[in-house]
């Protein structure tokens, strides 16, 4: 009995020396670590005529609220973008271009036309209150989350041996023009998770297919707020004539002052 009980606690020590081991992370390399920065830093997108088409749901606990959209571009500004209810009526029609940024308000028939500086969001104007605009927001969707940040600066690269996600290996630690915050990147060095100023997290889910953004979260950092993109739909068609990027604002239109 006795040689049966110590077989048995021998069998048992091997089984959770295994487990420890196969929960182990390895120490991540240096070299894995930096060709992740680079292949983020580097990523550029092609400029083609493109379609994306998703919804954005945003707000808080007690108020949540549901839109479709629809942007469209030849590669750069200007953009065009569509917002729809959810049973598809149309709620506003915005073109952005490198000075201005209209916004027409389809039915309060009221536009509102503002100049494109960083300091204005123009999707406050439309209860989504963000940190990023219509623009970065297409750059976001199509992959370009680099150019999002702006000229970043690496100023420290934490590592975690005890990682739970294959992501979470790396922290990398930014600065930029606008903003400060970390990156948390995946072996192709597409951001997974995002911080900014303490204050913003971002969290990103890719399509297996296309490898490009299929679901952004937004969260504040400081409440309650959450805002989720999802794209549907993608297509690049034909270049684009130049009357597809503007609309005509009705006759009587109110400009409403920023």
């Amino acid at each position: 009995m006795k040689l049966w009980l110590k077989f048995c606690f021998i069998l048992g020590l091997c089984v959770h020396l295994n487990a420890c081991v196969a929960q182990k992370v390895t120490l991540p390399s240096v070299e894995d670590q930096e060709s992740r920065w680079e292949k983020f830093t580097t990523a550029a997108i092609d400029e083609h005529p493109y379609t994306l088409q998703g919804s954005f749901r945003f707000g808080d606990k007690e108020n949540t609220n549901r839109v479709n959209y629809i942007f469209w571009s030849n590669g750069s500004l200007p953009l065009r973008v569509d917002v729809m209810a959810g049973l598809g009526a149309s709620i506003a029609k915005i073109r952005e271009d490198a000075e201005e940024v209209l916004i027409y308000f389809v039915q309060d028939k009221k536009a509102m036309l503002m100049e494109n500086y960083h300091e204005m969001n123009p999707l406050v104007s439309l209860g989504m209150p963000v940190p990023i605009s219509f623009y970065e927001m297409s750059l976001l969707l199509r992959g370009g989350f680099n150019q999002v940040l702006q000229e970043l600066n690496l100023d420290s690269v934490k590592t975690f041996e005890k990682a739970k996600n294959e992501f979470e290996k790396y922290s990398y630690y930014f600065s930029s023009i606008n903003m400060d915050g970390l990156l948390q990147l995946n072996e192709n060095g597409m951001p997974v998770h995002c911080e900014i100023d303490n204050t913003w997290a971002f969290d990103l889910s890719y399509d297996e297919k296309t490898m490009l953004p299929s679901r952004v979260v937004i969260s504040s950092l400081i409440d309650d707020y959450k805002a989720i993109l999802l794209v549907k739909e993608r297509s690049n068609p034909p270049q684009y004539k130049k009357e597809d990027l503007i609309f005509e604002l009705p006759t009587g239109t109110e400009f409403i002052k920023e």
